[in-house]
C-alpha cells in the first residue's frame, strides 16, 4: 500500500475526490499497512501528510499525532485534532492533562496551533474530574480556565462562581448556567456584596438577566424567585412574547395568583391575554382594577388586550361594568405582595475615606485636526450628527381628532346602542367628513358578528347608497379590514356588493376601493370558484397576498393552496409579463412560510422561465439564488451571474469542469471585486496535481498579473502555493513606487500562503519585514529567545521583539533596550502592555523599563497627540507604581501645556502621601510664585481658578504630612509664604479671597495624615490657626474658625481612639460601623466642652452660629453613607453625654438636621434622652422647635 503515496485523487468534484481520498485510507488501514513504511516514504504534495494523519488516527499512533501538532502548517494540526478525539479517553490521561501539555507538547508547537488545542479541549473535553483540574492549573488565566468551568461539578460552579463573579461576561454566564442552571440565582443572590461585579451588571443589565431564561424550564422555582425580586422593569420593560408564552403555558397558575404584578408589568400584555380563557380574562382586569395602588397606571389602554379577547357581545357590557359603573369590588389599597426591585450595593464607604476627586473633572477639551480619521471612516460623522439627532427629538402629545372622540364617546357601548343613536345623527348630519366618522365607528361595534354586518350593511343601503365614492369605499375599506366582510351570508353580500358598485370591487370599473376588490376574490378563493378574467386581471395588476386581512386558520390553509395556484395558472398563460408573475408567486409563498416542495409543479415551472428568457430572468434568477430555490437545478445560470467566492466553491462541489474557463475568473481579478480565498484553498489542496485545476488558475493569475497588475493580486497567487521566488526577484527589479515593485513587497507580505517560511536559511530583509512578522508571531516557544535577539538586529523587527518578550518573561529586559532606539512607539506599546497583562508585578517592571524615556521625549505636535492622550488616561496602572506613573506623565505633560497636567495633577492630588515630597514642593514653589501675582479672583478664568484651588488643597496636605524636623521646616518654607500671599489677598479683597480660604481649611481634615502613626499634625494646625487669628477678625471670620476648631477636636478624636480602642480599626468592616461611632462619641465631647467654653469667654447666642457652622462641616466633609448615620448618631449621644446645656441644644439642632439619617431605634433613644433633661431652656427649644418646627421632620423624629 505504500504504492498509495504520492496521493493522486480522481472525480469530476470535491465530493468525488472525498470520497477517493477516504477510500484509499480505509484500504489502507483494513490491509493493515503499516504506518512506518509510509512515513519512510519522500513527501510529494500535503495530501500524502493528510493521508498519513488520517491513517495513524485510525491506528491510533499517538506519538505520530504529537508530531503532526508540531507542524508549522495548521492544516495538518486541524486535521490531526479533529480527527483524534480518542485522544481524549481515559486511556491517554498521561498525554491529554496540563502538566503535560505545558511542559512537553506546547512549547514545540506553533502558536496558532496551542490556540486551536485549547479551543479543542474546551469543546470536547467533558469530563468533571479533568475539567476541574485544568481549571485549577490555569487558575491565574482567566480567559482560558472559564472555559473549562462549564464541565466542571455543580458544587465545583458554584463555589468558584463567586471568586470570578466581577470578570463573569453574560456570555460565560449563559454557558455556566446552562450547565449548572443554580449558578444565576447563586450571581443575583451576591451580587449586591461584590461593586466590581455590581458596576459590571448594570453596564449590561438586560444581557444579564437574559441569562435567566435558561432556568425556566430547569429550575422554575429560582426563575421566578429572580423575576419577582430583582427585575428592573424601567429600564428593561416587559418580557419578550416568547417568554411570556412560556410561562403562561407552564405556570398560568401563578400568573393568575399574582396578576398585579405579571400582567400589569412583567408579562406582555398582548401574548398574555391570547394565551388565556375569557373569565381568566375577565378575572385579572377586575383584579387589576381593584388594585388602588396602580393609581393612574390603569385605564382602558393599559387592559384593552385583555378586553380584546373576549366574545365581541360580552365587551361592551364588561367595560361598562368595570369602567362606567365602575362595579369591580372591594378596592385593594396596600400591595400584597412586595413589588421587583434590582439588587442593592452594600454600603462598604467609611466616613474615614477622604474625598477624592474625578480627573475627568478637570480635563481641557482642545480643538483637534481629525481629517486623517475621518477619512478613513468616512460614516462617523453621518453617525455622530444621527445620534445628535435622535437626542434632540421630543415626545410629542398627539391631538385627538374627532374619530378618536367619537370613539372613545361610544367606547364602552354596545352595537345595538351604537346603531340606535348614531342612524339619527347620521341622517340628521350635513357634513360628509361626519357622516363617514359615524359610520366608522358603526363598523367598529360590528367585530365579527355577521348579524350586526348584516344590519348595519341594509342600513347603508337603505339610507345611504347614494353616498359619495370616496365616502362609501371608507366604509367598504372598514368593513373588509375590520368586520371580515367576506364572511357575509349569501344576500347582504349582494347588498355590500350593490353599495359597493362603481368602485372596481368586480374588476369591471376603475378601481377606487382595492380591499374590496380583494374582499371579492377572497371570497371567490374560499368558495372554489374560477375568478372571471376582469377580476384576476384587476387583482395581478393590484395585487396582495391578503395575509395582511384577518383570516382564520382555516381560511389560511385554503388560501396558502389556491392563491399560489391562481398565481401559478397565470404565469405559465403569460409569457409577455410571466416573469413577474414568478416574482408575485415567490412573493406569496415567502409570506405564507410555505415551501416550495409542497406546491406541486412551482419548481419545474420556475426554472423553466429562466431558461426560456435568459436575457430578461436576471431578477428573478436573483430572487431564487437568495432564496435558494432550484441552484442545482440552475447551477450553470447562477455561476454565469454571480462570481463570488461561494458560488466558485458550489460549482467546484459539483461539476468542476464548469471551472475550465477563467475568463470570468480574470476579469474579476481586474475588477478586484471579490474574496476567492475559500475556493482558491481547497484548489490548491485537491485540484493540485500537476497539469491540474488549479494550475489553470495560477496561468490566469499571472496572465493578469502581466496585463493589469495590482497588489490584489499578491494573496490569491500565494493560496494557490505558487512559487513566488522568482516573480518577486523579477519585480523587485522594477523601479521604487512603481506597481510591479509594490507588487512585490505585497507578494513578501502573503509569502507565509505559498507554505512555510524557512527563517534560518533565507535573510529577513529578502522575505521583507511584514513576511518575517508572520512567522515570528506564530513561532514556537522553544524559539522565541533565540529570535528575539535577530529580531533587536534589524530597527523594522524591534516591535516584534516586544511582542516577543511577553512570551518569556523577558518583557523588561527586551523593553529597555527598545526604548533606546524607538522611544515613542516603545511607550505606545508598554501603554499596551500594561493595559492586556493581568500580573502587577510584570507592569510595574516593564514601566520601570522605559519610564526614564518619558522625561526627553518630545510630546508636543500632532504626531505625538494619541501618546498624550494615552498617557492621561492609563487607568490600568497597577496600584503599586501609581504613584511614580503619575508623577513622570506630570513632568513629561508640563513640557506640552499647563492646562494638559490638570488631570494629572487631580490623580497625584488624591494619593498626595505617595508622591515624591521633592516633586510636590517643586510644584508648590511654582504655584507660590504665581499666587503673589493674584489680584482680583472673580475676573479670572474658569481654568485658573480650578488649577489654583487644587494647588491650594495640595499645600493643605502637604503641610500636615511632614515628619519631625521636617514638619517645621514645611512650615517655614511653604506656610509662612503661603500666609502672606493670603493676609495681602484677604486685605485688598476679603470677599473674592473667600474660596481660597475655604478651599484651604476645607483641606486640612485629611484623614491620610491623622492615622498615620508617623504624622502629628496638632503642631500644625495649632499654629496655622495662630497665625490665621493676626488678620482675620474673629467676628467676620467665625465660620472658618469653627471649621479649623472642629478639624482638630476631629483629629484629636481619631489619635485618642486609635489609641484607646485599636481592635476597632483593624479591619474595614470594624473601621466602618464600630470606629466611626468611637470617634464620633469623643468628637461631641470634645466639641460640646468647647462650645461650653465659647459660651463663657463671648456671649450665651454664639451657640446658633456655631450650630449653622458646624452643620455646614458636616454636610461639606462627610458624604453621606452608613458609616457617617453611625457617626453622627454617636456625636450627637457624646454631646448628650456632656450635660451642658449648650451641648444639649446643640445636639437638639442636629438632632433635627440629621434625624431623618439615624435609625429609628437610636432616634428615639437620643430623643427620650433629650427629653429627661430638666432644663427649662432645653425644654423650650425641644417643644418649640424640635416637636414642632419642622413638620415634614418633627413629626417623623418623634413618633
Amino acid at each position: 500500500m505504500s504504492s498509495a503515496i504520492p496521493i493522486i485523487l480522481k472525480g469530476n468534484n470535491l465530493g468525488e475526490r472525498h470520497r477517493h481520498f477516504n477510500s484509499l485510507v480505509l484500504g489502507a488501514h483494513q490491509q493493515g499497512t503499516c504506518l512506518t513504511l509510509i512515513r519512510d516514504t519522500a513527501d510529494a504534495s500535503r495530501l500524502d501528510t493528510l493521508f498519513q494523519i488520517e491513517l495513524a488516527s485510525k491506528h491510533r499512533n499517538v506519538d505520530y499525532i504529537l508530531k503532526t501538532l508540531q507542524h508549522e502548517d495548521m492544516l495538518f494540526v486541524s486535521r490531526a485534532l479533529k480527527c483524534c478525539t480518542w485522544l481524549l479517553e481515559s486511556n491517554y490521561q498521561d498525554v491529554i492533562n496540563p502538566e503535560y501539555l505545558e511542559g512537553e507538547v506546547y512549547p514545540y508547537m506553533m502558536t496558532p496551533a496551542v490556540n486551536k488545542m485549547k479551543q479543542w479541549l474546551h469543546v470536547h473535553l467533558k469530563d468533571a474530574r479533568r475539567c476541574r483540574q485544568f481549571y485549577q492549573y490555569y487558575s491565574c488565566h482567566y480567559h482560558i480556565k472559564i472555559k473549562f468551568l462549564k464541565h466542571c461539578a455543580p458544587d465545583f460552579i458554584e463555589g468558584e462562581l463567586l471568586n470570578i463573579m466581577e470578570r463573569v461576561t453574560p456570555k460565560q454566564l449563559k454557558v455556566i448556567c446552562e450547565y449548572c442552571p443554580r449558578a444565576i440565582k447563586l450571581y443575583y443572590d451576591n451580587l449586591s456584596k461584590n461593586p466590581q461585579a455590581y458596576t459590571a451588571f448594570f453596564k449590561k443589565e438586560k444581557e444579564y438577566f437574559e441569562c435567566t431564561q435558561y432556568i425556566l424550564h430547569s429550575e422554575s422555582a429560582s426563575y421566578f424567585e429572580i423575576l419577582e425580586k430583582y427585575y428592573n422593569y424601567d429600564s428593561l420593560g416587559s418580557l419578550s412574547p416568547t417568554i411570556t408564552k412560556c410561562i403562561v403555558k407552564r405556570h398560568k397558575q401563578r400568573v393568575l395568583h399574582k396578576p398585579e404584578l405579571y400582567a400589569a408589568w412583567l408579562l406582555d400584555k398582548t401574548t398574555l391575554a391570547k394565551h388565556l380563557r375569557a373569565n381568566e380574562n375577565k378575572h385579572i382586569v377586575l383584579r387589576l382594577a381593584r388594585a388602588e395602588y396602580l393609581n393612574n397606571y390603569f385605564s382602558y389602554k393599559f387592559v384593552e388586550p385583555f378586553i380584546k379577547r373576549l366574545k365581541f357581545d360580552e365587551r361592551a357590557a364588561f367595560k361598562k361594568k368595570v369602567f362606567i359603573d365602575k362595579n369591580v369590588g372591594n378596592k385593594v389599597a396596600k400591595n400584597p405582595y412586595p413589588k421587583f426591585s434590582w439588587p442593592e450595593l452594600e454600603d462598604t464607604a467609611i466616613i474615614f475615606d477622604d474625598k477624592e476627586r474625578d480627573p475627568e473633572d478637570f480635563k481641557f477639551f482642545e480643538i483637534k485636526k481629525y481629517t486623517r480619521r475621518i477619512k478613513k471612516r468616512k460614516g462617523n460623522h453621518v453617525q455622530s450628527s444621527v445620534m445628535y439627532s435622535d437626542c434632540c427629538k421630543m415626545d410629542t402629545y398627539r391631538i385627538r381628532t374627532p374619530l378618536d372622540q367619537l370613539f372613545d364617546r361610544y367606547r364602552f357601548f354596545n352595537f345595538e346602542r351604537t346603531m340606535f343613536e348614531l342612524r339619527k345623527k347620521v341622517a340628521a348630519e350635513s357634513s360628509v367628513q361626519n357622516r363617514q366618522f359615524m359610520m366608522l365607528v358603526l363598523v367598529s361595534k360590528c367585530g365579527d358578528n355577521m348579524e350586526h354586518v348584516g344590519k348595519l350593511v341594509r342600513f347603508l343601503v337603505d339610507r345611504h347608497h347614494n353616498e359619495s365614492s370616496n365616502l362609501r369605499a371608507a366604509v367598504v375599506r372598514s368593513l373588509v379590514k375590520r368586520a371580515r366582510a367576506w364572511r357575509l351570508p349569501a344576500v347582504p353580500w349582494r347588498l355590500l356588493l350593490y353599495f359597493g358598485r362603481d368602485l372596481g370591487l368586480d374588476g369591471a370599473s376603475p378601481l377606487i376601493c382595492k380591499e374590496g376588490m380583494h374582499a371579492l376574490v377572497l371570497r371567490t378563493l374560499l368558495l372554489g370558484k374560477e375568478c372571471v378574467s376582469c377580476l384576476r386581471e384587476a387583482f395581478l395588476n393590484n395585487f396582495s397576498s391578503l395575509t395582511e386581512y384577518k383570516l382564520n386558520a382555516v381560511e389560511k390553509r385554503i388560501i396558502g393552496v389556491r392563491l399560489p395556484a391562481l398565481l401559478l395558472q397565470a404565469a405559465t398563460a403569460d409569457s409577455g409579463s410571466g416573469l413577474d408573475r414568478f416574482q408575485l408567486l415567490l412573493d406569496v409563498l415567502s409570506s405564507l412560510n410555505k415551501k416550495l416542495s409542497k406546491c406541486p409543479g412551482v419548481v419545474e415551472a420556475l426554472t423553466e422561465a429562466v431558461r426560456c428568457h435568459p436575457s430578461t430572468a436576471e431578477g428573478l434568477l436573483r430572487r431564487m439564488y437568495e432564496e435558494r430555490v432550484a441552484r442545482r437545478e440552475l447551477l450553470c445560470e447562477n455561476f454565469a451571474l454571480f462570481q463570488t467566492n461561494e458560488s466558485y466553491v458550489n460549482v467546484l462541489r459539483h461539476d468542476a469542469l464548469l471551472l475550465k474557463s477563467t475568463k470570468e475568473f480574470e476579469d474579476c481579478l481586474k475588477k478586484r471585486s471579490c474574496n476567492y480565498d475559500g475556493f482558491l484553498r481547497k484548489l490548491a489542496l485537491y485540484f493540485g496535481e500537476d497539469g491540474g485545476l488549479a494550475a489553470t488558475y495560477i496561468a490566469a493569475i499571472v496572465r493578469v498579473m502581466e496585463s493589469e497588475p495590482h497588489v490584489e493580486l499578491a494573496r490569491p497567487l500565494a493560496m494557490l502555493r505558487a512559487d513566488l521566488r522568482p516573480i518577486i526577484s523579477e519585480y523587485m527589479k522594477e523601479p521604487k513606487g512603481s506597481i510591479k515593485r509594490r507588487l512585490a513587497s505585497a507578494l513578501q507580505a502573503n509569502f507565509h500562503l505559498s507554505g512555510v517560511v524557512d527563517l534560518e536559511a533565507t535573510p529577513w530583509r529578502a522575505l521583507g519585514a511584514k513576511a518575517v512578522a508572520n512567522r515570528l508571531l506564530s513561532c514556537k516557544a522553544v524559539d522565541v529567545d533565540k529570535y528575539i535577539a535577530r529580531s533587536l538586529e534589524w530597527r523594522r523587527t524591534l516591535k516584534i521583539a516586544l511582542l516577543l518578550a511577553e512570551r518569556c518573561g523577558r518583557a523588561a529586559e527586551v523593553y529597555k533596550i527598545v526604548v533606546g532606539e524607538r522611544a515613542g512607539a516603545t511607550l505606545r506599546a508598554a501603554l499596551s502592555y500594561l493595559k492586556r497583562n493581568e500580573s502587577d508585578d510584570l507592569k510595574a517592571a516593564v514601566w520601570r523599563a522605559v519610564s526614564p524615556a518619558l522625561g526627553s521625549l518630545d510630546l508636543t505636535g500632532e504626531p505625538r497627540s494619541f501618546l498624550c492622550h494615552e498617557l492621561q488616561n492609563a487607568d490600568y496602572v497597577p496600584a503599586n507604581i501609581q504613584a511614580e506613573y503619575w508623577v513622570a506623565v506630570f513632568g513629561a505633560l508640563q513640557k506640552v501645556s499647563q492646562k494638559k497636567t490638570l488631570p494629572v495633577l487631580c490623580r497625584l492630588e488624591n494619593m498626595l502621601s505617595e508622591v515624591n515630597s521633592n516633586l510636590v514642593k517643586k510644584v508648590i514653589e511654582d504655584f507660590l510664585g504665581e499666587f503673589k501675582s493674584v489680584r482680583n479672583v472673580s475676573s479670572y478664568n474658569w481654568h485658573f481658578l480650578t488649577w489654583t484651588l487644587m494647588k491650594v488643597r495640595i499645600v493643605g496636605k502637604y503641610l500636615l504630612l511632614g515628619e519631625g524636623e521636617e514638619q517645621a521646616a514645611r512650615m517655614d518654607d511653604v506656610w509662612a509664604p503661603f500666609r502672606d500671599c493670603l493676609t495681602v489677598l484677604v486685605r485688598r479683597d476679603a470677599k473674592d479671597s473667600s474660596q481660597y480660604l475655604d478651599e484651604f481649611v476645607t483641606s486640612l481634615k485629611y484623614n491620610r495624615a491623622f492615622f498615620d502613626p508617623r504624622l502629628s499634625c496638632w503642631p500644625v494646625l495649632e499654629r496655622i490657626v495662630a497665625d490665621l487669628r493676626t488678620f482675620l477678625p474673629m467676628e467676620e471670620n467665625i465660620k472658618t474658625f469653627v471649621l479649623l476648631h472642629a478639624t482638630m477636636l476631629y483629629y484629636k478624636s481619631i489619635q485618642y481612639c486609635v489609641e484607646q480602642f485599636p481592635e476597632k480599626f483593624e479591619n474595614v468592616r470594624s473601621k466602618q460601623i464600630e470606629g466611626a461611632t468611637a470617634v464620633g462619641k469623643h468628637f461631641g465631647k470634645y466639641v460640646g466642652k468647647e462650645l461650653g467654653q465659647l459660651v463663657s469667654r463671648y456671649f450665651d447666642s454664639i451657640t446658633i452660629l456655631y450650630q449653622k457652622n458646624l452643620t455646614i462641616f458636616f454636610k461639606d466633609q462627610f458624604p453621606l453613607n452608613e458609616s457617617r448615620n453611625k457617626f453622627v448618631s454617636a456625636f450627637i449621644g457624646g454631646l448628650l453625654e456632656t450635660g451642658e446645656v449648650e451641648a444639649l441644644l446643640l445636639a437638639e439642632y442636629l438632632l433635627d438636621e440629621e434625624g431623618a439619617n439615624i435609625s429609628e431605634p437610636e432616634r428615639m433613644d437620643l430623643v427620650n434622652v433629650l427629653k429627661s433633661s430638666q432644663n427649662d431652656e432645653v425644654k423650650f427649644f425641644l417643644h418649640g422647635f424640635l416637636f414642632s418646627g419642622k413638620a415634614d421632620k418633627v413629626c417623623f423624629t418623634c413618633r
